[in-house]
């Protein structure tokens, strides 16, 4: 079989096939011979024959596993399938495919407890990260239109790998892209199908003049500050123009570190999570709530409205010790304000509300 082509689960011949072959192993080597056979059957029969017995035996810890509740090829909005521990009450492995309509806690919201940055290890043509817990895929959905709201409907992928990785890994970015590729065809939002990634690769750092043919273009035209160590400015331009999550940063060529990440996070999903975000984070004075643009000591938080949705941008900027910002906030706040003006301009946003020159303190 290709290695883009998905597996299904066909009943018949190749089900008893299987079966012939789970016997032998198990009457040849017994019960714990289990670890030897476990990743193939889990690929053919759970979450709608979509996965690789390879990638999982590469996921899987070599031990007595039983499949989790599944929900595949149920008609439901929320696809849930994995893999349990023996006791059948800690999953190792979970995955989570959702249509997401805005609701304020949302499959996305979790992202947001504490300021981070999305870790993009995806090529550009996959519209997703690394996130807190493990892959996570976010696409549009065109065919199932917008709910009565006006909100677009969007598919959410989520893998929760924590219990079997400590990083991404060729083996959960591919599960993933196989599980957002199945869950589109099955709700039928229409995304299109994702290709596979070959490997785990963070985005190349560009010089300004590469940038210019990226979504990170402006960057390359904007009257730049002077960077951290003296060297030349470079960035990392990881995502789509569509996409519902988008990213620019500004390396300093000289660190290799990002002294600013820019983030555009799309829909009315983004409201309550930047809210948290800013409440948990900045000591916000009587006059603003956290639904402000604002600036932080280390983040900043900009707003608009895009195709009837909200829409939040986010500027992060860490010094080595990350006890302060590597480059002055009032350079960070240039940076995030035309970060959004070119956003809003490309996806003719509306009501523009960027942070004032004010930087307030670290919440207590």
């Amino acid at each position: 079989m290709a290695t883009g082509e998905r597996r299904r689960w066909v009943p018949g011949g190749r089900a008893l096939g299987i079966a012939a072959v789970v016997l032998a192993v198990l009457a040849g080597g017994g019960w714990l011979a289990k670890p030897l056979w476990q990743p193939w059957w889990y690929a053919a029969t759970i979450c709608g024959g979509s996965l690789s017995g390879g990638e999982l035996a590469e996921l899987l810890p070599r031990e007595r596993l039983q499949a989790a509740r599944d929900t595949f090829g149920s008609g439901q909005d929320l696809l849930r399938c994995g893999v349990n521990e023996n006791d059948g009450r800690h999953f190792v492995l979970h995955i989570e495919s959702q249509l997401e309509t805005g609701e304020p806690l949302g499959p996305l919201g979790m992202e947001f407890t504490v300021p981070r940055d999305p870790h993009y290890v995806y090529s550009s043509s996959v519209p997703g990260f690394y996130g807190k817990f493990g892959p996570v895929i976010v696409q549009e959905c065109p065919k199932l239109g917008r709910d009565s709201e006006g909100r677009a409907r969007r598919l959410v992928t989520k893998l929760y790998t924590h219990g079997v990785e400590s990083d991404a890994s060729p083996e959960s970015l591919r599960t993933a892209v196989r599980i957002a590729n199945g869950a589109n065809a099955e709700t039928g939002c229409g995304a299109g199908s994702l290709p596979l990634p070959d490997r785990v690769e963070p985005s190349r750092a560009l010089s300004l003049a590469q940038a210019k043919r990226t979504m990170c273009g402006w960057l390359s035209r904007a009257d730049l500050p002077a960077s951290p160590s003296g060297k030349e400015w470079q960035v990392l331009a990881p995502t789509h123009e569509d996409a519902s999550i988008t990213s620019c940063s500004l390396v300093d060529s000289g660190t290799g570190d990002p002294a600013v990440n820019l983030t555009g996070w799309y829909g009315d999903w983004s409201d309550k999570p930047f809210e948290r975000l800013l409440s948990g984070n900045v000591r916000i004075p009587e006059q603003h709530s956290p639904n402000d643009a604002l600036l932080g000591r280390t983040l900043g938080r900009a707003k608009a409205r895009c195709a009837g949705e909200s829409a939040n941008f986010l500027a992060t900027s860490y010094a080595p010790t990350r006890e302060a910002s590597a480059l002055p906030m009032s350079e960070v706040r240039q940076l995030l304000n035309a970060f959004t003006a070119d956003q809003a301009e490309r996806r003719d946003c509306t009501g523009l509300e960027l942070p004032g020159p004010t930087v307030y303190p670290d919440a207590d």
